[in-house]
């Protein structure tokens, strides 16, 4: 499956995960099918099929195969479908490939590439070749198909070769490389419950430093099995498509080094130990040293095996070329100047907004930090999100790589040489870590190469925490140690005096539905939010508002709120989402005003979920977007904001040049009140000393309590089920049942003592309790149902 292990592997290294089809497959009908399975981390994850057929092309009976592919993902818990389309045909008389196609989508963005062959010569399209491009194709380039390999056959098989190189032409991006194969032996595997007789070998990208071993069929060429950059490919049935699972990405593009820096933004010098696989790139510890990065140590078959020392230079704009500058008497920057796939710095779009950001600017650096400026405001975090300069730009929303093209593209569209840097940076996520990562480097003349991460609100510079790899690289690292680092000042330590400004907003705040627990902690003379989970996040002082944001987004805020005795009783944390406007209503009720009518329409959720937006008694209505989709909330026109009478949910619209509506900016604002779980507190006490003492407990923190503990009867219920399902149904009962004496008119209470009772055969118990919720709750359904269950076992 050749397709799929170059797609896979350029498709990671290029940050693109793509969702993708080729049009109309020529061997949808008649067709012979393969099924493989594809692993990661040894979870099977996706799947694909591979189909042969013959037609006519040009009225040339020609040979077609095609590739479908679909890969599930998780990355930073957000779900990621990869899907893959390929067709090629081959003239069915000489063999040789005359077609190639290929369509890769991620999120909105469209990459698309087209191979039309003649003879020795090749005319590629792309997203950015208006006019094709014209590559001469020796006799002896191997043209690929995604399914059989003749020219190893013939070789390694039937001639007996054991090491050969071949130039092969690469479709994806219109290129001839070269490949090495070397044979490993002979062997019998079991696949599909079968027996093949297959040829072992070692495969060598040499334009990217991948390595793969293949497991080649001696009767026909295809490759029966695959390893390659840690996904396993392998020949299945037709179950295969059924029996997929989500696989968590983050196990692979993350490292944990168990270390958190709160203030990891101001770090100035980190030295790192790592032992890296990378791939995209011929590495060679050369190359990973630089002004700001030494490396010591070694690289052997793209495996960095080392120490990291990391200072980055921050730029001051001394000698900055003119603007614009220019550059066109240097043929190395040329290639930074012009349009490539998913940097579209071509698009008219992009280069109108890009002249409007820099008008006006006095040098070339003064351009650049304008659009990293406009970038970093304005683009929001999000998997996949917009994949491609332009429909980043377009969505504002994208990923690490949606933010690095679009500065890169709007550099390049006003003559300032710009490129992707792709390696990992340091962040607070799952208690320290290295994650995959990129950012932008802008080329100033005597400055040389400039690094600056508007991802990170870092538009002049780059933190020490960035790791550079190279411009195509992946990330899959093995091992890594943070050894050193330094900020500019001291981390606050537990005996640091805290400023009394800041002690009323310390402590522990309970999500209530979700059972867990956000911190508010002094870290760094100023504030920072223990996501839990996820990260911890340093913040910004407060806006007029009353705002705190992050210093690494603008995508989310934090606020409190106080009760009538001026003390903080609860946490809001306000997240912003961007929706696209789909499409706009077919048709418009009478009564709708017409400043109205620009609003109404479909508009875009994350993960492909839409929400219609309608009008109605002087209201615009939706359906709950986080919630209950069954909801409808109404929104009442508050100068700018739209808001819900909740105060849970706020939207403005923003409108284009046209005086349409692009997007409608959603907010949705999450209450947590002050304290932690008292039930939390209590439940090793119970497991530890038995159930009297830990109720007992409870009851003296709920006579001493001043605010930093949480009573309540969900709680409670919680902590109930969390020993019945540690098989302590005894402990279990007896929670139950205090919380039935402090909440007795909750129906919900006698429910869950009803079951408890069940699971410990005390039916008649159970049946009075489930009694009890009915007549509280006639709706209680589930209690109907038990009770009904429980009478018939009688």
């Amino acid at each position: 499956m050749k397709t799929l292990q170059l797609l896979i592997c350029a498709l990671f290294l290029a940050f693109i995960l793509p969702k993708c089809t080729s049009g109309q497959d020529p061997c949808a009908e008649g067709s012979h099918d393969y099924y493989f399975g594809v692993e990661i981390t040894g979870m099977l994850c996706g799947y694909s099929i591979a189909r042969e057929c013959s037609g006519l092309k040009d009225g040339i009976k020609t040979n077609f195969e095609s590739n479908e592919v679909l890969v599930k993902l998780s990355v930073l818990g957000e779900g990621v479908d990869i899907r893959i389309s390929s067709i090629f045909g081959t003239d069915a008389a000489s063999g040789r490939m005359v077609l190639n196609e290929t369509k890769i989508i991620t999120g909105n963005t469209n990459i698309v590439s087209s191979t039309r062959i003649k003879g020795d010569t090749a005319w590629f399209t792309g997203n950015n070749n208006p006019a094709p491009k014209k590559i001469f194709l020796p006799q002896d380039v191997i043209l690929e198909t995604s399914l059989r390999s003749p020219h190893l056959l013939r070789d390694f098989v039937q001639m007996g070769v054991n090491e050969k190189k071949y130039q092969v032409y690469e479709p994806i991006r219109g290129e001839v490389i070269e490949k090495g194969y070397i044979k490993k032996g002979d062997e019998e595997i079991i696949l599909k419950d079968s027996i093949y007789r297959v040829l072992v070998l070692e495969e060598t990208d040499y334009s990217t430093g991948t390595k793969a071993t293949i497991w080649l069929d001696k009767e026909n060429g295809i490759a029966l099995k695959t390893i390659i950059a840690g996904r396993t490919i392998y020949l299945s049935d037709k179950t295969v498509t059924e029996r997929i699972a989500k696989v968590n990405f983050d196990n692979v593009i993350f490292a944990r080094v168990n270390k958190v820096i709160p203030d990891f933004l101001n770090v100035t010098y980190m030295k790192v130990r790592a032992k890296v696989e990378v791939l995209g790139e011929v590495f060679t510890p050369e190359k990973l040293n630089f002004p700001g990065q030494k490396f010591t140590g070694t690289v052997t078959d793209n495996l960095i095996d080392g120490i990291f020392e990391l200072e980055p230079i921050k730029y001051d704009g001394t000698n900055a070329p003119l603007f614009p500058p220019d550059f066109s008497e240097n043929p190395e920057l040329k290639k930074y100047l012009e349009p490539e796939m998913a940097i579209e710095s071509n698009d008219p779009v992009l280069i109108k907004e890009a002249r409007r950001i820099t008008a006006g600017s006095q040098n070339s650096w003064e351009a650049a930090k304008l659009l990293s400026t406009w970038v970093a405001n304005n683009i929001e975090g999000a998997i996949p999100g917009g994949g491609s300069a332009i429909n980043t730009f377009k969505m504002r929303e994208g990923e690490c790589g949606g933010h690095s093209r679009l500065l890169t593209a709007f550099c390049r569209a006003v003559g300032i040489p710009a490129r992707l840097s792709v390696g990992c940076m340091y962040s607070t996520h799952y208690g320290g870590s290295f994650g995959q990562h990129a950012w932008t480097e802008i080329y100033l003349g005597e400055a040389g190469w400039v690094a600056v991460d508007a991802t990170a609100f870092e538009i002049d510079h780059v933190d020490a925490g960035h790791i550079r790899l190279g411009e195509r690289a992946s990330f899959q690292p093995k091992e890594m140690e943070i050894l050193e680092y330094r900020t500019p000042t001291a981390l606050s330590s537990q005996e640091d005096s805290i400023p009394p400004q800041f002690e009323p907003y310390l402590g522990k705040y309970t999500d209530l539905n979700r059972n867990r627990i956000f911190k508010i902690l002094y870290q760094d003379k100023g504030l920072a939010i223990d996501i839990p989970g996820q990260m911890i996040m340093p913040l910004d002082k407060p806006d007029s508002a009353g705002q705190w944001f992050p210093k690494i987004t603008r995508q989310i805020s934090i606020s409190f709120k106080q009760n009538p005795s001026g003390n903080v009783e609860k946490l809001a944390i306000r997240q912003k989402t961007g929706l696209s406007k789909v499409s706009s209503m077919d048709s418009i009720p009478a009564d709708v005003p017409p400043d109205i009518v620009k609003y109404l329409g479909v508009y875009s959720l994350p993960q492909g979920k839409t929400r219609g937006l309608t009008f109605s008694d002087g209201y615009l209505l939706m359906h709950d977007p986080v919630g209950n989709p069954q909801n409808i909330l109404k929104f009442s026109n508050n100068g700018e904001l739209w808001t819900e009478k909740t105060g849970m949910f706020e939207f403005r619209f923003e409108i284009n040049e046209r005086n349409e509506v692009s997007r409608m900016i959603l907010y949705v604002t999450f209450f947590y009140p002050k304290g932690e779980p008292a039930a939390d507190l209590i439940e090793p006490v119970i497991l530890e000393s038995g159930v009297d003492a830990g109720l007992k407990k409870y009851e003296e923190l709920k006579a001493g309590n001043k605010g930093e503990y949480l009573f309540t009867e969900g709680l409670m219920n919680t902590l109930g089920y969390r020993l019945l399902s540690k098989d302590k149904t005894a402990e279990a009962i007896e929670v139950f049942r205090y919380n039935a004496k402090e909440y007795p008119d909750s129906f919900n209470v006698y429910d869950s003592l009803g079951e408890a009772y069940m699971k410990n055969g005390d039916l008649d118990l159970a049946i009075l309790n489930y009694q009890k919720s009915i007549q509280l709750n006639p709706n209680n359904e589930n209690g109907k149902k038990m009770l009904e269950q429980l009478e018939s076992a009688k």
